[in-house]
């Protein structure tokens, strides 16, 4: 029996979109993968745990659309995959009849970097392009809602992300001084300038805050100058190893689908702090507000109060828990078998 072949494409291979097909690859060893990409520099992440027939393709947005038009005629998958919403704008390219799964990776109506008008056109345009997609693969609960509003008739698979990684038999000795870390590119999404505001509002305490990542130029002089260590890109490996040592995550983006960071940080033992967002809400993350006060609030509360600590701990393990392989395996096994029949 021939295999099934799947086609993942996306845009912008890096971080968490790569990790989360490097999970697909790992679990479903049945289905023929091949990938067709552009890289997003400094964010590559994991590699291909087995042979991966791999594209890669340098030019524009409207070239990589033509170049995956002419793929998909010449090779014909079963599945064409689509990752983050860029990739998701090729359902209006893609030839009829081409079974589509779609995995947003964070709708863009969910920005909040812009304003209620460009956000209605995002979710205007996804309520058409839905209507091109047979299933949905969405990684968390907040962005599973939001695809069953686009469109009751596609079947929503809930994938949530796990880490790439089995989780540790004993837990890293912690830094000292204790460290907060943050894990993301410095980009708007991830609001650095809402973790530099805690970072400098609580200078004076006996913890330090650390920016797993690079970006935009100016933010990370921001985070520098109120006292946040910026590594830059590191290896995967290393960057695991400082999320361990910490005291604490804490999550500062705006707007997520289902972050891989903050998972891998509850699969290495680190507790979870997020900013109140619907999707780390739906995620089931402790939560720590939304404005500068509230996240240093709740930081200051975290060293200082044992019991809201543990209470941190219990639904940072809790999300580690329900994130496994096994659960995100069944449901991206059941989109594709319903992509590749309806």
């Amino acid at each position: 029996m021939t295999a099934m072949r799947v086609l993942h494409v996306t845009e912008a291979l890096g971080g968490g979109v790569q990790s989360a097909i490097a999970n697909y690859v790992d679990h479903l060893p049945e289905v023929e993968h091949a990938v067709f990409s552009r890289a997003r520099d400094g964010q590559s992440t994991y590699s291909w745990s087995r042979p991966v027939e791999h594209e890669h393709y340098a030019g524009g947005l409207a070239g990589f659309f033509v170049r995956l038009v002419r793929k998909v005629r010449q090779e014909r998958p079963d599945i064409v995959h689509l990752h983050s919403s860029f990739a998701g704008a090729a359902r209006a390219v893609l030839p009829l009849g081409t079974a589509i799964v779609y995995s947003p990776h964070c709708y863009a109506m969910e920005r909040r970097d812009l304003g209620a008008v460009p956000r209605a056109g995002f979710a205007a345009i996804e309520w058409l392009l839905a209507r091109r997609t047979r299933a949905v693969v969405a990684v968390s609960g907040r962005e599973a809602s939001l695809s069953r509003r686009l469109s009751s008739r596609v079947p929503v698979a809930l994938a949530l992300n796990p880490a790439p990684f089995e989780a540790p038999a004993t837990r890293a000795p912690p830094s000292d001084p204790a460290e907060v870390v943050m894990v993301g590119r410095i980009s708007p999404q991830k609001d650095p300038g809402l973790f530099a505001a805690v970072a400098a509002s609580t200078r004076e305490q006996p913890w330090r805050y650390v920016w797993i990542g690079d970006g935009d130029p100016d933010a990370r002089d921001a985070l520098v100058r109120a006292g946040v260590e910026v590594t830059g890109w590191t290896p995967p490996e290393q960057a695991a190893r400082r999320v361990a040592q910490a005291r604490l995550y804490l999550h500062s983006a705006a707007w997520e689908g289902g972050p891989l960071s903050t998972i891998e940080a509850a699969t290495l033992g680190t507790p979870v702090l997020a900013r109140d967002i619907p999707s780390m809400n739906s995620l089931g993350y402790a939560l720590a507000g939304e404005r500068p006060d509230q996240l240093a609030g709740a930081v200051t509360r975290y060293f200082s109060d044992p019991a809201y600590a543990r209470r941190v701990a219990r639904r940072t393990a809790a999300v580690a828990v329900v994130s496994s392989a096994t659960a995100m395996t069944t449901a991206v096994r059941d989109a594709y078998a319903r992509a590749s029949t309806r």
